[in-house]
């Protein structure tokens, strides 16, 4: 249990620097110019970021399973799509429960999904102030 939450933290706190230097990226180039062209740009830097945050659960998915924490159930052995998809399925909260995490891995599950309904937040304030840019121009 332990091990499982000092995964948890670990990709917790890498989550979250990665996102908030990203968002950062975006509120720079979004003081820079607030035209069409850069806010698409700054809105790929998001996808790109939750994507990101996404990988990086889904490695630390692998590890756990790979340290005996715990395993997943589903048809068939888990490959790097399977640990991929279950990461981004949860951090956006979503859970569709075709593949699920069993003993101490579900830990690493719930803060996945906390960290996402939390980067998820931080993004929609990035977007909230594009929006508002706009209406300033």
């Amino acid at each position: 249990m332990i091990l499982g939450l000092i995964l948890a933290t670990s990709l917790f706190l890498i989550s979250v620097g990665s996102h908030l230097v990203i968002l950062n990226a975006g509120h720079t180039l979004l003081e820079q110019n607030c035209s069409l062209l850069h806010k698409l740009g700054i809105a790929l830097l998001v996808l790109f970021s939750h994507l990101t945050v996404a990988a990086f659960f889904a490695a630390g998915f692998w590890i756990g399973e790979e340290l005996g924490l715990g395993g997943f159930r589903q048809a068939g052995a888990m490959t790097a799509m399977d640990y991929f998809y279950f990461s981004l399925i949860n951090v956006t909260t979503l859970g569709l429960a075709d593949i699920f995490p069993t003993e101490h891995l579900r830990v690493l599950a719930g803060v996945e999904a906390l960290t996402g309904f939390a980067l998820i937040s931080c993004s929609a304030q990035l977007f909230w102030t594009m929006m508002h840019k706009g209406e300033e121009a």
